[in-house]
């Protein structure tokens, strides 16, 4: 095979792998596009036993595995022939002997399998990867030059990508992998972390009080793998009996992909919330949420559609995000969320095609909705800092649209008007200070959580500007009122039209005569919607 576009060389592989489904599969692949096999001892082993020609690493370093293993692929001539940054670097090394390496296979010791069998420490602590890590992290951040495979989940993208013109995967599918493996890195550290700390022992106490405040009679708590970070334990409390299926509580049920984190649970929540306020019709509506703020939303006649659309604003910070359908996911939507790195997709079902295709991903969560049990399980908010608790009603309903009023500039069109009815509906969903930039299809850029509502502003038009989205003529929606005309004239600048924000600056004649001035429509509210 050719060596590839700006190659002068045969491309090479390392192979170090403790779960060896599949690698005979995968190896011939390499093999067959002319890739050079290099692999760690027990590796190496199996794919001498499926006749493939192989070389040991320690073959390549002339240095031995020790410590009956410990030490195999920890060695300068391994991890630089991985982080070197480009082909000029790598020709400056060579006269040291690095061999320059293109795609890095590698998965870890199963530490939590042995953790959990009730193994002395001992024999936990040898299962403590070391060198996996390593070469996952090293491959990972070289992503420019390097591929990385974390687990044979991902084997059959890869092949794909592989049999292609160049026989080497794109930037983009390089970068997906990048995240699942600091993903896996992340998850691995946090077991490890966890067991050294001792486990969730609060759960296995008989007296301990799992009823924070609940008025159910009987409360589940289920253990999390950890909070918002691997340092904090966390469990999921919810009302049921059932610990072999506690989001059955939640009105949700789980087709495939790992354990539930904190963190999608998190966004789960705050993302079939914003789908709910939506009036979709017959069509359909996704959000892509990432750390409780939409990335995009979009509406369309079908799944993909709306994903499209959804995506058109953002896609970048909707990558590894959690994504939210009110219809069921077709095969076209499947196909394109295959092709992205995805945490959860949850949606009232799933086409049986779209389901296999993204159940051959062994991390993505898929979960189906039940959309009135989950209503009923999720009113109310309630934040406990630790005897401290904090309880709420839901921000439920929208009765200000029934009594919105037109203060400045021309009076909306049916368009327009839908336009603020939906990104009015989106910005109650975005963390304060929150300005929303759309039409009536959907979201164009989202500017969350900024100290100044003139900083957000700034931030949702950056957002649409880096897609090179055209904002002329666009609406907005801004949980709170605009302080003063800056606000407003920014996004005139920037081709904002059409803006509805809530009533209540003691500036307010100041905003809606620079709305005038500027001729942009200026929709007043009654109610705001800060979302802390």
């Amino acid at each position: 095979m050719a060596p590839g576009p700006g190659l002068n060389r045969r491309r090479r592989a390392l192979l170090s792998v403790t779960d060896k489904t599949r690698l005979g599969e995968l190896a011939r692949a390499l093999h067959g596009r002319g890739y050079e096999l290099v692999a760690s001892g027990g590796t190496a082993a199996a794919l001498r036993l499926e006749g493939l020609d192989v070389r040991e690493v320690g073959e390549l370093t002339g240095f031995p595995e020790i410590f009956d293993g410990r030490i195999k692929t920890l060695h300068p001539l391994v991890f630089g022939g991985i982080l070197g940054p480009d082909e000029a670097a790598l020709a400056q090394a060579a006269g040291l002997g690095v061999l320059p390496f293109d795609v890095v296979v590698v998965n870890l010791y199963d530490f939590a399998a042995t953790a959990g069998s009730g193994a002395g420490e001992a024999d936990v602590i040898e299962k403590i990867d070391v060198g996996g890590p390593s070469l996952l992290r090293a491959a990972a951040k070289n992503h420019a030059r390097v591929c990385v495979l974390p687990d044979p989940a991902f084997y059959d993208d890869f092949l794909e990508a592989l049999a292609g013109a160049d026989g080497f995967p794109d930037h983009e599918f390089r970068r997906n992998m990048a995240a699942a493996a600091f993903a896996v890195t992340a998850d691995y550290d946090a077991a490890i972390a966890d067991w050294f700390a001792g486990g969730h022992a609060c759960c296995d106490d008989p007296d301990h009080d799992h009823d924070h405040g609940h008025e159910h009679e009987q409360i589940l708590g289920v253990e999390l793998r950890y909070g918002e970070n691997p340092h904090q334990k966390a469990e999921l409390m919810l009302p049921g009996e059932d610990a072999d299926d506690p989001l059955a509580g939640m009105g949700l049920t789980q087709l495939s992909g790992k354990e539930l984190s904190f963190n999608n649970l998190v966004d789960v929540i705050a993302a079939v919330k914003l789908v709910d306020d939506l009036e979709v019709g017959g069509g359909v509506a996704c959000a892509a949420i990432k750390h409780t703020n939409p990335c995009g939303v979009g509406l369309g006649p079908t799944a993909a559609a709306a994903l499209a659309r959804a995506l058109l604003g953002d896609p970048d910070a909707a990558f590894g995000g959690v994504y939210v359908f009110t219809g069921e996911v077709d095969a076209a939507a499947a196909a394109d969320l295959h092709a992205r790195f995805c945490e959860v997709i949850v949606a009232p079902s799933f086409a049986p095609e779209a389901e296999e295709l993204l159940g051959r991903k062994k991390n993505l969560r898929l979960l189906t909705l039940e959309r009135e049990a989950f209503r009923a399980a999720t009113w109310g908010q309630v934040r406990i800092f630790g005897d401290v608790q904090l309880h709420q009603d839901e921000d439920e309903g929208f009765p200000e649209l029934e009594t919105w009023r037109h203060v400045a500039g021309p009076a909306p069109d049916a368009a327009t008007a839908g336009a603020l009815d939906l990104l009015w509906r989106i910005c109650k969903h975005v963390k304060s200070n929150a300005v929303v930039l759309g039409d009536a299809a959907g979201t164009l850029g989202v500017g969350a959580g900024q100290m100044s509502r003139v900083d957000s502003a700034r931030l949702a038009v950056h957002k649409a500007a880096d897609q090179n989205l055209d904002l002329m003529g666009c609406a907005c929606a801004s949980d709170a009122f605009f302080p003063f005309p800056d606000g407003i004239e920014q996004l005139h600048a920037a081709g904002v039209r059409a803006v509805v924000a809530p009533a209540g600056s003691i500036r307010d004649a100041e905003v809606i005569a620079a709305a005038d001035r500027l001729g942009v429509t200026l929709m007043h509210t009654d109610r705001r919607h800060f979302r802390h």
